[in-house]
């Protein structure tokens, strides 16, 4: 059965190894994570070994290895693990991702200088090894204020030929990703699920631009695991080895965002934060991480570039009339004299549905284009295209999900 079980995974995810096999299958057992492999790697001499030896074998051993009850109860099921990894090969191969192992070439070589790195990635896209990363984290559910300054770093990092790295998480994490795809450049999604699973729903259309456009989509998980609560600080661990800085857009006092800046200074990367208004609970953590010691301020890219001593693009600092609509602030609300109103005029419109969808918005809550379709009674692809006029003619604001502020 094992035999034919190897067979089969390389048939499933192309060439492929009996170390790609052992590697997906040990990944596979419940509550194994990467310092428990690291341990049976060592006792066995590696991973394959482990796998020829069979589970029992590796559960005899726990004396030295430390398993978790969950893990150590699994094992001593004596579970098929050849079987296993072929399914894993098999599923990521399903997904569109190829496994990459720690000792692989393609392996990033930053993410293998952290303590016990994740042995097996599940990747989709291009996962460039040698890159210049920056991470832009933060809330979930920040202001628009925070979207605008997150999408902002991902612009111009790009342009200036950062990769960027986030979670594709709502909020911050997918407006950094937007911003990434203004910058025309590579972006780089961290899960914390399987690299089948797509999570947040409304991102799909998302991870899957990430992968066609020079971009990856990232996983250490198990094809199939779901998104709980405690893959994340594994993945933000993910992130963070990565990554040469990281920046903290926004962020609450118990933000998920805050945990990977932890993660960054124990890997000894730079970190920035954006500084936010004192009176925002949703900038009461980046706020807090600016006392640390050794985190710098950013209001902008710019910022990060030059501490970094990076070179910065010509665009960047001289910007078209285009781009200086889209900078941003030190992170604190403009008073109404720094925001001039521009009139709007009918004449300014296409037509009068564009005018229609165009009453229909609103300055500070987004509205999505199958809400507005709706209301407006047309086709959603229609309202969608006459939206995309009114955003080039700067009389309204795209949010990720497909979501529209009036301008």
């Amino acid at each position: 059965m094992a035999r034919d079980s190897s067979r089969n995974a390389a048939d499933a995810g192309g060439l492929v190894g009996p170390d790609v096999v052992a590697a997906c299958g040990l990944s596979a057992v419940p509550a194994l994570g990467a310092s428990s492999l690291a341990r049976i790697a060592l006792e066995f001499g590696s991973l394959h070994e482990a796998v020829e030896a069979g589970p029992r074998a590796i559960a005899e051993r726990n004396a030295k290895l430390k398993l978790k009850q969950e893990a150590l109860d699994y094992l001593e099921r004596d579970p098929d693990l050849e079987e296993l990894g072929a399914w894993a090969v098999g599923a990521a191969k399903a997904a569109g991702a190829r496994v990459v192992l720690l000792g692989d070439e393609w392996y990033p070589p930053r993410l293998r200088e952290i303590a016990n790195p994740p042995p097996v990635l599940y990747v989709r896209g291009s996962l460039v090894a040698e890159a210049r990363r920056v991470a832009v984290v933060g809330s979930r559910e920040p202001d628009e204020q925070g979207m605008e300054i997150a999408r902002s770093f991902g612009d111009a990092l790009a342009r200036a030929g950062i990769t960027v790295v986030s979670g594709g998480a709502r909020g911050v994490d997918t407006a950094a990703h937007d911003g990434a795809f203004w910058g025309s450049g590579p972006s780089v999604a961290v899960l914390g699920c399987g690299i089948d699973v797509v999570y947040p729903p409304e991102n799909g259309e998302i991870f899957e631009r990430i992968a066609r456009s020079a971009g990856a989509v990232v996983s250490e998980f198990p094809p199939g695991t779901p998104p709980t609560q405690q893959n994340f600080p594994r993945r933000n661990r993910t992130i963070a080895g990565l990554c040469d800085a990281i920046v903290v857009v926004r962020a609450a006092l118990q933000s998920g965002a805050l945990i990977t800046a932890n993660h960054a200074a124990q890997a000894g990367r730079r970190i920035f934060a954006v500084p936010g208004d004192p009176g925002n609970p949703k900038a009461a953590g980046s706020n807090e991480l600016l006392r640390a010691r050794g985190v710098k301020p950013a209001t902008n890219a710019l910022d990060l570039l030059e501490a970094m001593g990076w070179p910065i693009p010509d665009e960047l600092v001289r910007p078209a009339a285009d781009e200086a609509q889209r900078s941003v602030d030190p992170g604190f609300p403009d008073s109404p004299a720094q925001q001039p109103e521009k009139p709007v005029t009918d004449e300014m419109v296409v037509d009068e549905e564009s005018l229609q969808l165009w009453r229909m918005l609103d300055e500070r809550t987004p509205a999505h284009v199958d809400d507005l379709a709706q209301r407006a009674g047309m086709t959603a692809p229609e309202a969608l295209r006459k939206l995309s006029e009114l955003e080039q003619k700067g009389m309204c604001l795209q949010r990720p999900g497909k979501y529209f502020l009036r301008r």
